[in-house]
C-alpha cells in the first residue's frame, strides 16, 4: 500500500489521498461486493453519490472502518494486491484507520477490556464455577450489557476451571521414541489456555500418538485482538514477546505448531509485517497450523492411520484465517484420513472475537452466519467441524448444531483424536 505504514504515527493527508485512490479501484471492480458489511456499506455510499468517492463524509468513513473485523478475505479475493502495480491492501488501510480514528474519537473501556484475553482468562478459570453461573442469568447479561456494551444474547465460551497449561504439566505421558519422530513447541492461544482446552488436549493427544515430542514455552496472547482498535504497538509487543520465547525452541529443532487459525497466522503473516528481523522470519517460517502439520508427517509418511472409528459425515467451515494462510483444505484432507466424508462450507461466521459480542454489531454478526448455517443445513452432516473455536461457537448460536443431530460444533482435531479412539481427558 503506498505511503501508508502501521508502525508510524498517521498522516491524515496521506491516509485520505490512499483512501480515496483505493475506494476507486474497489467501485470499478467490484468483486469483493457482498463479502462483508465493510463492502455492502462502501459500495453503496459511493453508488449514492453517483460513483463520485470524494463525496464520501466522515460518518460514511467511520462505518465502513467500525465494519470491518479483520477477516482478511478480501485480500485474497483481490486480483490488485502486491505485488499488482496497484499495490491494494484493504485490511492494511482499515487498520490504519482504526489506529486514526483510535486517536480521534478515543478507544472506549470497553473495548480496551476486551483486547485483553489473557487478563480475562486467567481471572476467569480463577473464578469459572462462578463466572460461568453468572454469565449464564439473564440479569447479569442485561447489566453487563448496559455497563459495558456486551449483547445480552451473544454466547460465550464457558472458562475452564483448570487451565490447559495446567492439565499439560499433570497430564500422563505416552511412551515416546528416542529420538522423537519430530519435536513441537506448541503455541496454544489465549482462547485455548483458558476455554477451549479440549482443543489444546486433543492436539497433544494426537501430536503424541504420532510419535512427537511436544513442549509448551513461556506465551502471551498473540495480538490479534488488538487490531479491532488499531493498536499497532501492542502487536509489535506481542510478536517481540512471543518470538523472543520461541526462537530458542526454533534454534533447538522444534517446530512451532498452533491449534488455533488467527493466531498461526499471526505468527506467519503479520509478525514478519511488524517486525522484520531474522528470529521473527525464523519463527515464521517454522510455524505451522496443525492439521497443516500432520497432512506434511503423511506426506514423509509419519502419519499413524489406525483410526478405529469413523466419523460419518463433517460439514467443515473453513475459517477465513485460515483461508488467508493459503495452504488448501489439510483439515478436509485429514478428516479425510480419519474415514470422514467431508463436505466444505466456505462462508464467513461472522464472529471475529469482541467484534460480534458489541451490540452494535451482533445482529450484523448473526446475518453473517446465517449464510454458513444454510450450507450446514444443505449437507446433512453428522458431525459440524471449524478450525476456529468461536466460529464453532457462532455456527452452533446460529442454528447449525440443530442440523447436526444436536451436537456442538468441533474442532477437526477433536474430530481426529475421537477417530483414533483415544479417550477425551478430563
Amino acid at each position: 500500500m503506498k505511503g501508508l505504514s502501521l508502525l508510524t504515527p498517521v498522516d491524515s493527508k496521506q491516509l485520505e489521498k490512499e483512501t480515496r485512490r483505493i475506494y476507486e479501484v474497489c467501485d470499478g471492480c467490484r468483486r469483493c461486493f457482498n463479502l462483508c458489511p465493510s463492502f455492502n456499506t462502501l459500495l453503496d455510499r459511493i453508488d449514492a453519490y453517483e460513483g463520485d468517492v470524494a463525496k464520501l463524509t466522515p460518518a460514511d468513513h467511520h462505518r465502513v472502518v467500525d465494519e470491518c473485523y479483520y477477516c482478511k478475505l478480501c485480500f485474497n479475493h483481490c486480483p490488485y494486491t502486491p505485488p499488482h502495480h496497484y499495490e491494494i491492501d484493504f485490511p492494511h488501510l482499515m487498520v490504519v484507520w482504526k489506529k486514526r480514528l483510535a486517536e480521534e474519537r478515543g478507544v472506549r473501556l470497553r473495548d480496551r477490556l476486551l483486547v485483553m484475553t489473557d487478563f480475562i482468562g486467567r481471572l476467569g478459570s480463577a473464578t469459572a464455577t462462578i463466572t460461568n453461573s453468572l454469565l449464564q442469568n439473564r440479569l447479569v447479561r442485561r447489566l453487563l450489557e448496559w455497563v459495558m456494551g456486551i449483547h445480552r444474547d451473544r454466547r460465550l465460551l464457558h472458562f475452564s476451571r483448570e487451565t490447559f497449561p495446567r492439565w499439560f504439566s499433570r497430564r500422563p505421558t505416552m511412551a515416546m521414541a528416542d529420538p522423537p519422530v519430530r519435536k513441537v513447541a506448541l503455541f496454544a492461544s489465549c482462547l485455548v489456555n483458558y476455554q477451549a482446552t479440549d482443543v489444546g488436549k486433543a492436539t497433544v493427544q494426537v501430536l503424541e500418538k504420532n510419535g512427537v515430542q511436544v513442549v509448551i514455552p513461556e506465551q502471551r496472547c498473540c495480538g490479534m485482538p488488538s487490531f479491532d482498535i488499531g493498536d499497532t504497538h501492542a502487536i509489535q509487543q506481542a510478536a517481540r514477546s512471543n518470538v523472543a520465547a520461541l526462537h530458542p525452541w526454533v534454534r533447538e529443532g522444534y517446530d512451532i505448531v498452533v491449534p488455533t487459525v488467527s493466531c498461526s497466522l499471526m505468527l506467519k503473516r503479520e509478525y514478519p509485517e511488524l517486525n522484520r528481523d531474522e528470529q521473527t522470519k525464523q519463527v515464521a517460517e517454522r510455524t505451522f497450523d496443525v492439521c497443516e502439520y500432520l497432512m506434511m508427517m503423511k506426506k514423509s509418511g509419519h502419519l499413524v492411520t489406525d483410526f478405529t472409528l469413523k466419523p460419518g459425515r463433517v460439514a467443515y467451515q473453513i475459517p477465513c484465517h485460515l483461508r488467508d494462510q493459503n495452504i488448501g483444505f489439510k483439515s478436509k484432507e485429514l478428516m479425510e484420513c480419519a474415514g470422514a466424508q467431508v463436505e466444505v462450507v466456505e462462508q464467513c461466521s461472522g464472529h471475529d472475537g469482541a467484534w460480534s459480542a458489541k451490540t452494535e454489531f451482533f445482529p450484523l454478526s448473526m446475518k453473517i452466519a446465517g449464510k454458513a448455517v444454510r450450507a450446514i443445513e444443505q449437507t446433512h452432516a453428522d458431525l459440524i467441524a471449524s478450525d476456529c473455536p468461536l466460529a464453532g461457537l457462532q455456527l452452533d448460536q446460529a442454528g447449525a448444531s440443530a442440523h447436526a443431530k444436536g451436537q456442538d460444533s468441533l474442532h477437526p482435531i477433536q474430530i481426529v483424536r475421537d477417530a483414533y479412539g483415544l479417550p477425551r481427558q478430563p
